[in-house]
């Protein structure tokens, strides 16, 4: 879900009013400055495998088999060096990873991790709710694991899961489990309640991880569909399936990710971590790398996937196909988008026809004329609440994560998603991109440019609060 929703209770739109009155809107890292200041050709990159550091040769003969296109190879290893200087996180080898489509195929693998779990379970979330995995809700699993001995640690959002009710995480802690809540919404963290932990991870034994866009969300199990929608209905919102995109990831990368969780740990809650980080094997042979963007940003270099996804927008030699649950571009987002189609690129934006955040939808449409006009293909979903946030980039570099092509993702959130080099994965986001396709409504510039003046206001006018989106 969105991490502003017009649909909250009233005491809860007031408190962050307060928190956004506190909190300046995103400030939104300035990515050429950043950028120039990368030295692409004084550097080598560096790939970790499972048992050691890759040689140069081998570096260089992994890249060759990435693209038989020496073009499209050649931009992406620019791409990568500078990749490397921004996020700050190693690029592994020897990593397996599984796409998984939707809530429902994510909850059913959740159980099956949950359950095979030995040492310890590692769950940080933006929403967190007492979700169904498919016979069994989250919390009497938890709770079986809990009482098996095996370690339960939970960070979740203090905003995105405050309808949850408290009594649930108090079962857990009393259980045993260790609890952070990020940025609890009290006087105390005033000014910090605008920056939220919008992240979805899962971790199990420190051996495999889910990490993606679906939330601990209960929205994610209605069965119904927006086609039966009827107007008198009050909220199509609960009754229209989630359209969204997890990955199942196995492999060297995991101590990354492992890292990453720690990252948003309460620190006065210290925890054992003898079991954190096994030692791991080689499980396939596909290349990755984490981008952890914290919620407190300094400088520019605070905003590792913003940056990175600008630089792979700006090397794309033939296609690129984003899947964007809340398009609420900056200025630089745009400006890289429409460049890559002036140069021939073929750019492809999946984005919803509804959602759960109105203002969100109105800034969306009102960049849709620019985008047209600069021959970038447009598709709303029908149907289906878009909540994915992908990306792929030349059928070479894929991106799969919690970040948002919007405001808050660059430059408020804590946000983590994970880059994936190769074919696989591509091929099956740009598979899933085509299937969404046949149910999705193609915008035409010619139908675009006859809507009512009414509109055009209304979403001329949403802009003014696309820096809090």
């Amino acid at each position: 879900m969105t991490n502003i929703s017009l649909s909250q209770n009233a005491a809860t739109f007031i408190t962050l009013l307060l928190g956004l009155l506190t909190q300046s809107c995103a400030v939104i890292p300035d990515h050429e400055r950043a950028l120039e200041k990368i030295n692409p050709q004084a550097q080598q990159i560096e790939i970790v495998g499972a048992k050691d550091t890759l040689s140069q040769a081998k570096v260089d003969k992994a890249l060759q088999k990435l693209s038989p296109d020496e073009q499209i190879r050649a931009s992406l290893e620019n791409h990568l060096k500078i990749e490397q200087s921004i996020s700050d996180s190693h690029l592994f080898a020897d990593n397996a990873f599984t796409l998984l489509v939707d809530g429902e195929t994510t909850f059913g693998k959740m159980k099956e991790l949950i359950g095979r779990a030995e040492k310890n379970i590692h769950l940080e979330y933006f929403t967190f709710e007492d979700v169904d995995l498919g016979g069994v809700t989250l919390k009497p699993l938890l709770l079986e694991k809990l009482a098996k001995g095996v370690e339960v640690h939970v960070i979740y959002d203090a905003y995105g899961s405050q309808q949850t009710p408290p009594e649930f995480f108090e079962s857990l802690k009393k259980a045993g489990a260790k609890i952070t809540v990020f940025h609890p919404l009290e006087g105390a963290s005033l000014k910090q309640m605008n920056q939220r932990d919008h992240r979805k991870i899962l971790i199990v034994d420190g051996k495999v991880a889910i990490i993606g866009g679906v939330n601990l969300s209960k929205t994610y199990q209605s069965k119904g569909s927006f086609k039966t929608y009827k107007k008198e209905t009050p909220n199509p919102l609960t009754d229209a399936a989630w359209r969204d995109m997890d990955v199942l990831i196995q492999g060297p990368i995991l101590a990354d990710i492992q890292r990453v969780f720690l990252e948003n740990w309460d620190q006065t809650q210290p925890l054992d971590q003898t079991h954190f980080f096994p030692k791991l094997s080689k499980q396939g042979s596909q290349f990755a790398r984490v981008i952890a963007t914290p919620a407190t940003k300094r400088k520019d270099t605070d905003s590792p996937y913003y940056l990175s996804m600008l630089s792979a927008i700006e090397s794309a030699e033939d296609r690129i196909l984003i899947n964007a649950a809340y398009f609420v571009p900056t200025k630089a987002q745009l400006e890289a988008l429409v460049k890559a189609a002036n140069r021939g690129v073929r750019v492809e934006l999946m984005v919803p026809s509804f959602t759960d955040s109105s203002l969100s939808l109105l800034v969306q449409r009102s960049r849709y004329s620019l985008l047209l006009e600069n021959h970038i293909a447009i598709y709303e979903m029908q149907g289906q609440v878009l909540h994915a946030k992908t990306i792929t980039i030349d059928g070479v570099w894929s991106a799969i994560g919690s970040s948002n092509f919007d405001y808050r993702s660059a430059g408020i959130n804590a946000e983590v998603d994970v880059v994936i080099l190769g074919k696989e994965i591509a091929r099956g986001l740009e598979d899933r991109f085509k299937e969404d396709m046949k149910d999705a409504k193609k915008i035409t510039l010619e139908e675009w440019q006859k809507r009512g003046l009414l509109e055009r206001i209304k979403q001329r006018s949403a802009r003014i609060f696309e820096g809090f989106l």
